[in-house]
């Protein structure tokens, strides 16, 4: 009996090969798209903190552009009367 799984074995050694070799290829080859997806996923969230900050920071310009107006406007009311 184990001589014959033994046999068997041999007949069908180059099959398991094979499949050992099939999975190893797609376990590397996911584990590169992982990598890639994580890579990708670090790059758009490091633009979208830039943006984020970029357009904060247009805001708080815009908002002080905004008051020196009003304080401007306030002024020439006060001086014209």
């Amino acid at each position: 009996m184990g001589k014959t799984f033994f046999d068997k074995l041999k007949e069908q050694s180059f099959t398991i090969i094979l499949l050992v070799g099939i999975l190893y290829y797609q376990n590397m080859n996911f584990k590169s798209q992982l990598e890639e997806y994580k890579k990708m996923i670090t790059d758009k969230e490091t633009l979208i903190l830039k943006l984020t900050d970029d357009e904060r920071a247009r805001m708080i310009e815009r908002n002080q552009y905004l008051m020196e107006q009003r304080d401007k406007y306030v002024e020439e009311l006060i001086n014209k009367n």
